[in-house]
Parts: structure tokens; C-alpha cells; sequence
């Protein structure tokens, strides 16, 4: 006699089950084209893959998102440095997860390095990268109109055979979305983040011509 109610009572909370809200948006984070000239439509280039040579070897570790930022949730910030997140839109995986399939795709057409790889390999490397993501917002003005989209990255080259710091460095870029529009915020994200993450390999790039260079006499 108990089960009675108990079905009645799933019965009449089926209807519960179906919602009228817009189902949630899944964004991804559009990689930079491998091409060996600048774009021709503003989005960054970045070289062609070439023979790989015997050299340095690098490993990737994921990024480390700054606190609001450790979630799948687009962040926006408001008028009065007010955080929020974007509703019904998310990113489709861990912010720092996007971020390092970022990492991981332009460094491996990189002719710097002989090999590159994540934390999930095996094998050893001669360098290590480092990252952190400071922001990565798009950004309200009191005025209104487009958000402009701000992605700020930390990163630091260490050798691992000693655990010697190469060097660190911050790279800062920015651009405004067409529309204030989710198509058109996504967009822009994509275009400086991977604006981003290039100048990410600039930095580390020179960090190690730098450590290859002869020592001053």
C-alpha cells in the first residue's frame, strides 16, 4: 500500500521533467590556422610545420585559471568590476582545458622544438612551460554596445634538468565583438586568445635562444 503514493506522486512530477528553457549552449574555442603569411581576415597566423630537427624538447603543463575562472562558465564583468558568467552559454570543457588544446596546437608546429607534449606523457623533456590565465573576461562598458574581450596570460620556461627559471613573462591582448551578440562574443574570444597563446610562444621562443645563447664573457 506505501508504493501507492509514492507512484502517484512520480506521476504527477513527470510534467517537471520537460522544461521550456532555452537548452544550454556549448562554445569551443576556435584554433589559430596553421599558414605560413598573415591572415588576410585579422585573425593571427601561425608558421607552417617544418622538418623537425634534432633539439630542445618541451612539456606543457595545464594552465592554472585564476579563481573565477576555474569553471566552464563564460566570465563577463560588469560596470563596477561586477563578475558574472554568461546564462545558458558554457565553454565545452574546463576553461584550462580549452586553453591548453590551444597551447599544445600551435606549439606543435613550432620548429623551435624538436618535440612537444602534456602532462600526459611519458616521456622526459629538456624544458618546461608553465601558465597561468589572469583573465580571460569580456568586459562591460557603463555605456554599453559590445563587450571588448580581455585575456591575460602568465607563463614561465624551466629547464628541467636543473630546475633553473629561464625566465617569465605576461602577455595581455584585447579585442572588441563585433555584436553583442553570444556568436560574436565567442568569436572575439577566439581571436585573442589565440592572439594570446601565439605571443605565448613568441615569449618562450626567445626565452630559449636566450638559454642556447653563449654566456657573456
Amino acid at each position: 500500500m506505501l508504493l501507492v503514493p509514492v507512484v502517484l506522486a512520480l506521476s504527477g512530477c513527470s510534467g517537471l521533467l520537460h522544461s521550456t528553457a532555452p537548452a544550454l549552449q556549448l562554445y569551443m574555442l576556435a584554433p589559430p590556422e596553421v599558414v605560413t603569411i598573415s591572415s588576410d581576415e585579422g585573425r593571427p597566423a601561425v608558421p607552417s610545420s617544418a622538418p623537425r630537427i634534432v633539439g630542445p624538447t618541451l612539456r606543457i603543463d595545464p594552465p592554472l585559471p585564476g579563481p573565477a575562472l576555474n569553471t566552464d562558465r563564460i566570465a563577463l564583468l560588469r560596470p563596477g568590476n561586477r563578475l558574472d558568467y554568461y546564462a545558458g552559454s558554457r565553454w565545452s570543457a574546463p576553461l584550462a582545458d580549452l586553453v591548453a588544446d590551444l597551447q599544445l596546437r600551435v606549439f606543435r608546429v613550432d620548429s623551435a622544438w624538436s618535440a612537444v607534449a602534456d602532462d600526459r606523457s611519458g616521456f622526459s623533456t629538456d624544458y618546461l612551460l608553465q601558465t597561468s590565465i589572469d583573465r580571460f573576461t569580456a568586459e562591460y562598458a557603463p555605456e554599453g554596445g559590445p563587450p571588448e574581450i580581455h585575456v591575460d596570460l602568465h607563463g614561465m620556461l624551466i629547464r628541467r634538468s636543473d630546475g633553473m627559471l629561464i625566465g617569465s613573462f605576461a602577455v595581455s591582448d584585447k579585442g572588441v565583438a563585433k555584436e553583442n551578440r553570444m556568436s560574436s562574443v565567442i568569436a572575439a574570444f577566439s581571436g585573442v586568445a589565440d592572439q594570446a597563446v601565439i605571443d605565448v610562444q613568441t615569449q618562450a621562443d626567445q626565452l630559449l635562444r636566450s638559454a642556447k645563447s653563449p654566456a657573456a664573457p
